[in-house]
C-alpha cells in the first residue's frame, strides 16, 4: 500500500520525511528502531533551529488538517454551485423569469474559484521551485485557472454552451481535490498511529525487560532460600 500511496504527494507534505517514512514501513522487519528515531530527531533539530519566516507560517499553514478540511469543503459547496448551474441551464429546474438564481449560483462559484487562485498564488510564493516537482498540484492549479477563465467567458457570453460544458468537466475534474485531502488525512493519521504503537512496543519492550530481570533475581533468591532449608535439613522435613 505505501509504495503506491507515495506516489500521490502535495506541495503539503514534507518529502524527505514521508520517503523515511515509507522506507521504516516498508522494511519495518528489518529495520532498527534507533535509526529511525535518530533521523525524526534530526529533523525536529534542523525545525527548531531555524527562525519561521512567512513563508514557514504558510507551509504550516497548507500542511495542517483544518486547512484541508476548508478547501475539501469549498470544493464541495463549489461542486453543488455548479450543479445547480446546469441544473438550471438544462432546464431541469426552472428559474425565475428574470433568472437571477443562476447570475447568484454563478458568482458564488467564481468567489470560490477566487479564493482557489489566492490559495495557489500563495503556494507559489511559500514553495517556488518545489512546487513543480508535485504534478498533482500543478495540475489542480490549471483546473483553477483555466477554470476561472471560463467562468468569466462564461460571464459575459452566456449562450457558449461548448464553454459551459468544459467548465462542468473541469469542475467535476476537481473533485480529485477531495481525493488528495482524504489522502493528506489518512497519510497524517497513519503517521500518528504508527509513531503511537512504537512509543507503545518501546514501554512493553521496556517493562517485558523489567519483569524478566525481577523473573532472574527471584529464581536466584528462591534457590538460595532452598539451600538453606537444605542445610539445616528444613526441606527434608517439609517434603
Amino acid at each position: 500500500m505505501s509504495m503506491y500511496l507515495k506516489h500521490f504527494t502535495v506541495v503539503g507534505d514534507n518529502t524527505s520525511q514521508w520517503n523515511n517514512d515509507y522506507k521504516k514501513w516498508e522494511e519495518e522487519e528489518t529495520e532498527e528502531e534507533g535509526e529511525g528515531k535518530a533521523s525524526e530527531a534530526a529533523v525536529k533539530v534542523e525545525s527548531v533551529a531555524r527562525r519561521p519566516t512567512f513563508r514557514d507560517v504558510m507551509k504550516r499553514l497548507f500542511q495542517s488538517r483544518k486547512f484541508q478540511i476548508v478547501v475539501v469543503c469549498l470544493v464541495i459547496l463549489d461542486a453543488v454551485l455548479v450543479l445547480g448551474e446546469l441544473l438550471l441551464d438544462l432546464k431541469i429546474i426552472h428559474p425565475d423569469k428574470e433568472e437571477i438564481a443562476p447570475r447568484v449560483l454563478h458568482y458564488l462559484s467564481l468567489s470560490i474559484l477566487s479564493l482557489f487562485l489566492v490559495e495557489v498564488s500563495f503556494k507559489l510564493f511559500a514553495y517556488r521551485l518545489e512546487f513543480f516537482h508535485h504534478k498533482f498540484e500543478v495540475l489542480d492549479a490549471l483546473v483553477v485557472v483555466v477554470s476561472f477563465i471560463l467562468d468569466i467567458v462564461v460571464l459575459f457570453k452566456e449562450h457558449q454552451f461548448e464553454a459551459l460544458g468544459l467548465l462542468i468537466l473541469l469542475r467535476l475534474w476537481r473533485v480529485a481535490r477531495i481525493i488528495n485531502g482524504i489522502i493528506l488525512s489518512v497519510k497524517t493519521r497513519s503517521e500518528q498511529q504508527i509513531s503511537k504503537l512504537k512509543q507503545a512496543n518501546l514501554q512493553l519492550s521496556t517493562k517485558v525487560q523489567q519483569l524478566e530481570i525481577s523473573c532472574a533475581e527471584k529464581e536466584t533468591e528462591i534457590e538460595r532460600l532452598n539451600g538453606l532449608l537444605k542445610q539445616h535439613g528444613l526441606l527434608s522435613q517439609s517434603k
